[in-house]
């Protein structure tokens, strides 16, 4: 699997709701980053 990089821009207010609900759920920002991301759908294989 391939490594990419992804940037969010948020702004204060929504930085501190992502650090309330991190909290909540006992995870860290970046796991419930993750969390959220591994819950997309796959994409769809183009036909050879």
């Amino acid at each position: 699997m391939k490594t990419e990089k992804i940037y969010i821009r948020l702004t204060e207010y929504e930085k501190r709701q992502l650090e309330k609900e991190a909290a909540s759920r006992g995870m860290t920002k970046s796991e419930l980053i993750r969390t959220l991301i591994a819950r997309f759908p796959e994409p769809n294989k183009k036909p050879s």
